[in-house]
C-alpha cells in the first residue's frame, strides 16, 4: 500500500525591515522622489545571525524629483533588491513613477506604480539529500539550479504635510503563480500600511512614533510599532517591537548634510531565539539635497520620516 502525505505551507515573499523609515521607497513606489534631488540608499541586513541559512538581504536604491511646479511634482527612481534565504535566493529590479500633487492645505498627495522583473532561484548542487531517492525529484533532477522569472507590478498611495504622513501600497499585485517550480506555488500579494509622526519637544528635541503593519496571504498580520527621540534632527535612537518576533535597538547619525548612516539590532522573542537571537540591519543614505533648501525645512518635506 501506497501513502501519500500533502502539506500546503506560507511563507512571506517579502522580508522585513527595521528601518523602514529611511527605505519607505521599497514599500511603496509612491514614496520614489519625495525628496527633491537624487538620493541613494544602500541597505543590508542580516536575519538570525548565527543560524545556518539564515535570510540575508540587500538593497540600492536611487530616486530623485523629474520636475516640481507650484501644485503637480513628478519622481522616477530604480530600486534592486536580493534576498538569500539557505539554497533559495532571488533578485527583484524595478522602476518607479510617481505623481505628487500639492493640496491647498500645503499637504502633499501621491500615487505611484513600480513594474520590474523578479528571479527565483533554487541551488541544487547546495542542498544535501538524506536518501538519495530524493534527489531524483523530477524538478531537482539533472539540473544544477532550477529558476523562474516572473513580472512584477506594485502600486501605492502616500500623503504627508510638515509633521504626519500615511501610505498605503499593494506590492507584487499579480501575484504570479510560479508553474515552473509547482502548480500550487504563489509568490504571494503583499499589503502593506505606514504611518508616522514627529511631535517637537522644544528646540532641540522631537518624537518620532512610527508604525508598519504588513499583511501577506496565509499570514497573520505583522506590525512594527517602534518611537525615536531625535536631537537637532542629527542624532535619533529609539525603540520598537515586531508582534511576535522582536524587541528593536534603532539608531541614525547624520555623518554629514548629505549622508545619514542608521543601524538597527533585533533581538528575537520568537521560538527561533533558542537557535540564534540576534539581527542586524545597516542603511546608508546620500542626498544631493542642499540642506538649506526651503522644501527641505519646516513646511516643506515631511519630517516624521528620515
Amino acid at each position: 500500500m501506497l501513502w501519500s502525505v500533502v502539506a500546503v505551507g506560507w511563507s512571506q515573499f517579502y522580508g522585513v525591515r527595521s528601518h523602514f523609515l529611511m527605505s519607505g521607497f521599497l514599500d511603496n513606489p509612491a514614496g520614489v522622489g519625495n525628496n527633491p534631488c537624487l538620493d541613494l540608499r544602500l541597505g543590508v541586513r542580516s536575519q538570525w545571525a548565527g543560524f545556518e541559512g539564515a535570510p540575508t538581504s540587500s538593497f540600492a536604491s536611487l530616486s530623485g524629483r523629474l520636475s516640481e511646479g507650484t501644485a503637480v511634482g513628478h519622481g522616477l527612481g530604480g530600486v534592486v533588491q536580493t534576498d538569500e534565504t539557505g539554497p533559495w535566493s532571488n533578485t527583484r529590479f524595478s522602476m518607479a513613477y510617481s505623481s505628487k500633487i500639492r493640496l491647498s492645505t500645503g499637504a502633499k498627495l501621491s500615487a505611484g506604480f513600480a513594474a520590474g522583473m523578479t528571479q527565483y532561484k533554487l541551488d541544487v548542487e547546495s542542498l544535501d539529500f538524506p536518501v538519495y531517492a530524493a534527489s531524483e525529484d523530477p524538478v531537482l533532477f539533472g539540473s544544477s539550479g532550477s529558476q523562474v522569472v516572473f513580472p512584477s507590478l506594485d502600486f501605492g498611495l502616500w500623503y504627508e504635510d510638515a509633521a504626519t504622513f500615511v501610505s498605503f501600497s499593494v506590492l507584487n499585485v499579480m501575484a504570479t503563480t510560479l508553474t515552473e517550480l509547482s502548480m500550487t506555488t504563489s509568490s504571494g500579494r503583499n499589503m502593506v500600511l505606514t504611518g508616522g509622526r514627529v511631535i517637537r519637544l522644544d528646540r532641540r528635541f522631537s518624537f518620532r512614533p512610527a508604525a508598519q503593519m504588513r499583511l501577506a496571504q496565509g499570514l497573520p498580520a505583522s506590525l512594527d510599532i517602534q518611537g525615536m527621540f531625535t536631537l537637532e534632527n542629527k542624532v535619533s535612537m529609539g525603540l520598537g517591537y515586531r508582534t511576535s518576533s522582536a524587541l528593536v535597538a534603532v539608531a541614525s547619525f547624520k555623518v554629514w548634510d548629505a549622508m545619514t548612516l542608521g543601524y538597527a539590532y533585533d533581538f528575537g522573542v520568537s521560538p527561533l531565539h533558542v537557535a540564534s537571537r540576534n539581527s542586524h540591519e545597516i542603511v546608508l543614505s546620500l542626498t544631493a539635497c542642499d540642506s538649506k533648501d526651503p522644501y527641505i525645512g519646516p513646511g516643506g518635506r515631511c519630517a516624521a520620516y528620515d
